[in-house]
């Protein structure tokens, strides 16, 4: 169980990232859009790279198969936790993970398709991104009250550096939201700058799930 989660980890904050990383190279060589530094040039979306053929036909399975694994990890370590010491708040990450992950297939699904499906998938990617980050920060609060139940699975320093993130996360969230949903015209690349970093800062937050936990055995 231990190792499944830890390797699970790895492929949850690896996946996402290389299937945007590839997408991005392929939609470039398709000429679909201009070779950049998204992160820090703010010229396309995480959206547009994989909203058109045929580069969407290479992101949307990978984010699909990217969405179940997210609902193992939530499921998984519900499993571990339950093992530990039961209680009825061990539901409330679950659920937030059950409903990021649906909101995520949403906003997949709707992907590319016609304009009137723009309000789908907005809903779809801020829902998504919110409880995500209630789910992170619910199950990062659980690692926290736990990580003494059983010293051989939990890294105490790495889930102290979880925490933090998980709240560092929802502050910048916060402070990020209303930029995202206003139109800024004289500087309307900021909101792909944030996209594009605060997809890789949430990545970054399974990362740390991985050095959380600790070898099977050790």
């Amino acid at each position: 169980m231990r190792l499944d989660l830890r390797h699970l980890t790895l492929a949850i904050f690896f996946l996402p990232i290389i299937t945007v990383i590839i997408s991005f190279i392929l939609s470039v060589n398709f000429d679909i859009i201009s070779f950049c530094i998204p992160n820090i040039d703010g010229c396309t979306s995480i959206s547009r790279i994989g909203r058109y053929p045929p580069v969407k036909f290479f992101f949307k399975p990978m984010m699909y198969l990217s969405g179940l694994l997210f609902f193992l990890y939530w499921r998984k370590n519900f499993l571990l936790l339950k093992n530990i010491e039961y209680s009825k708040k061990l539901m409330i990450f679950y659920y937030f993970g059950i409903v990021s992950t649906i909101f995520l297939f949403l906003y997949i699904f709707y992907l590319g398709e016609s304009s009137h499906y723009r309000f789908f998938r907005k809903t779809g990617i801020y829902i998504y991104i919110l409880f995500t980050l209630l789910a992170q920060l619910s199950l990062s609060i659980q690692y926290f009250k736990l990580k003494n139940f059983n010293k051989e699975i939990f890294n105490n320093n790495f889930v102290k550096l979880k925490m933090y993130f998980s709240f560092f996360l929802l502050a910048v969230g916060i402070i990020c939201f209303p930029i995202l949903i206003i139109k800024i015209e004289n500087f309307p690349e900021i909101k792909n700058i944030i996209s594009w970093n605060y997809f890789f800062l949430i990545q970054f937050y399974y990362l740390l799930s991985f050095f959380c936990l600790k070898k099977s055995g050790s």
